[in-house]
C-alpha cells in the first residue's frame, strides 16, 4: 500500500523531506530512495500507534490513533494543548525521527544485526548492545501524550 497521510502515516513524504532539510546528521535519510523513506514513515506510524495514548480516538472509524479527545501539557511551551483537532506536532516529529532511526539501523526490527561478542585480531568487544527500537529523542517527544499507567509516579492532593 502506498503512503497515505491520515490512513497509514502521520505525515507525507514531502513533509518529511522539509523536516530533514533543517536537521543535522541525515545522511542515511538522504541516501535512501523514496520507497524506503515511505516504508519507514509507515512503519514508524505503526510503531507509534501501538503505544497507550491518553484520551480516546475522535472517531471510531479513524485508522490511526490520532487525533484524540485529549489535552496534554506541553513542557516546551508551558500550556495544555488539545489533540482533538489535528495530530500534534510532537507526534509528527516523532514519526520523522523514528523513521530516520529505522533507516539508519538496518535490521533493527528483526535483530539480524545482533551480535554478542566480536573478536578481530587482538581486539575483543563483548556485550555489544543493539540500538534501541525507540530512540530517546522520540521518547521525549511523545512522553507528554502517553497514558500515565503507573500511579506511583504521579502525585495527588486532596483539598
Amino acid at each position: 500500500m502506498a503512503l497515505v497521510k491520515g490512513t497509514n502515516s502521520y505525515a507525507t513524504l514531502a513533509e518529511a523531506e522539509l523536516y530533514f532539510l533543517d536537521r543535522i546528521d541525515v545522511s542515511a535519510w538522504t541516501a535512501a530512495d523514496d520507497t524506503r523513506k515511505s516504508q519507514a514513515l509507515i512503519t514508524a506510524t505503526g510503531m507509534l500507534d501501538l503505544l497507550s495514548w491518553s484520551g480516546g480516538a475522535v472517531s471510531e472509524s479513524q485508522p490511526l490513533a490520532f487525533p484524540r479527545d485529549s489535552f496534554y501539557f506541553d513542557p516546551r511551551i508551558g500550556v495544555s494543548v488539545s489533540s482533538s483537532i489535528t495530530t500534534p506536532t510532537r507526534i509528527i516529529n516523532a514519526t520523522f525521527e523514528l523513521a530516520y532511526h529505522l533507516i539508519n539501523n538496518e535490521g533493527l526490527l528483526d535483530n539480524t544485526g545482533l551480535i554478542k561478542d566480536l573478536n578481530v585480531g587482538g581486539i575483543t568487544l563483548s556485550t555489544i548492545r543493539p540500538a534501541s527500537k525507540m530512540p530517546l529523542m522520540v521518547k521525549r517527544l511523545i512522553r507528554p501524550l502517553l497514558q500515565q499507567s503507573n500511579a506511583m509516579n504521579s502525585w495527588w492532593r486532596a483539598n
